[in-house]
């Protein structure tokens, strides 16, 4: 026998399903923004399964009102009929939380082999999105809603993105150099018979490897430890980060690598070596598990400007849009995601201005501004 569901509550649900999902959206992208950090602090059972939980919610439930949207459902339309055109304002905001915050893309490291999922559903939610704006063509609030679509877009293609350059594949492609041919010995021969005939002094010589062992040298263990400073252990942190992230694809170190390694904390005091490896190890978490490898380039910096100058301008537009016949509640439902997109943006923007990308990169810069010739 089948169990009927209660008209009023069919109602209800049909009337607030939408509403309560996008609220529930946004609270997810809160809880990660916040919190996801904390997995590089602490290893506890109950931090590790709530993010775990809003990771996995979060894509869902945006998904699921993106798919309520499309489908027509629960916007209340028999109530409000107005309110079809918020449904639609509405879409793109679930395609930004789709696109997730900077601070994970990935729980584990087999999340980032699914990038052509992400791909895929990058695409499905576009159209889902697209279809939603053409339905309500005639929508007052189009240009707000376009604003946000290339918003949303900007932002889901950050994630994907992400995701590709983290997978292990692609990660290992990255870090290969250019194919070298080697020196050419024939022409190199060919030099030195000439040089010697024509009674120019010449010499070959020959670099022996430094032999192999893991046992440090007198000279090493007699260096003196050397205090550092805060901005030199963010920078260390990131040279030996270029230097060993290899070994997380297998790559192999040079004898030269080593040494110059070793010696760098034979010189320190244990406190420092920590500290600097504790930056490393940051350096690494960020770009695998994060949107950090992305948005810390030229294009990523293009990007992010441009998408924080939809948000903003979508805001205004909406602010001075005349809103008579809208319900009271669906005004703060919309108001509440244009200020959660735009603070989470402003703090997405705080954390990448403070981060130890930005500390590297203006300390090379200052670097090479004074190496430059007056």
């Amino acid at each position: 026998m089948a169990w009927h569901i209660p008209y009023k509550l069919k109602r209800a649900w049909d009337e607030w399903n939408l509403r309560v999902t996008v609220l529930v959206s946004l609270f997810f992208q809160i809880v990660l923004i916040f919190l996801a950090p904390s997995r590089k602090r602490t290893g506890g059972r109950i931090v590790t399964l709530t993010i775990w939980a809003a990771y996995l919610l979060a894509d869902w439930i945006a998904a699921f009102a993106v798919g309520l949207i499309s489908n027509g459902q629960g916007n209340g339309c028999d109530v409000h009929p107005l309110n079809k055109d918020l449904a639609a304002f509405w879409a793109p905001f679930l395609l930004l939380h789709l696109g997730g915050p900077d601070t994970i893309t990935a729980f584990s490291l087999e999340d980032n082999e699914l990038w052509i999922r992400h791909l895929l559903g990058l695409l499905i939610q576009l159209t889902a999105v697209a279809y939603v704006f053409l339905q309500s063509i005639s929508n007052k609030l189009w240009i707000p809603t376009v604003l946000m679509i290339f918003a949303g877009l900007i932002k889901y293609a950050e994630r994907t993105r992400a995701l590709y350059m983290a997978c292990l594949g692609n990660f290992k492609a990255s870090m290969l150099p250019k194919p070298d041919a080697g020196p050419n010995y024939a022409q190199l021969m060919e030099e030195y018979s000439s040089n010697k005939e024509a009674q120019v002094p010449v010499r070959i010589v020959i670099t022996k490897e430094p032999e192999k062992g893991s046992r440090a040298t007198d000279e090493e263990k007699n260096l003196n430890p050397k205090k550092i400073e805060e901005i030199e252990v963010v920078q260390n942190g990131y040279d030996l980060f270029n230097t060993f992230k290899g070994l997380i694809v297998d790559h192999m170190f040079s004898f030269h690598e080593r040494r110059v390694s070793r010696k760098f904390f034979f010189e320190r005091f244990p406190k420092d070596a920590f500290s600097v490896m504790e930056v490393e190890l940051n350096f690494m978490y960020e770009v695998l598990f994060t949107k950090t490898g992305v948005v810390h380039s030229k294009i990523g910096y293009f990007f992010r400007v441009i998408c924080s100058v939809l948000i903003v301008v979508s805001f205004c537009l909406f602010a001075s849009f005349h809103k008579h016949g809208f319900h009271q509640f669906d005004i703060a439902v919309t108001y509440t995601l244009l200020v959660g997109a735009v603070v989470l943006d402003l703090i997405a923007h705080v954390m990448l201005i403070f981060s130890d990308w930005t500390v590297v990169k203006l300390n090379n810069f200052i670097k090479f501004k004074c190496s430059e010739p007056p």
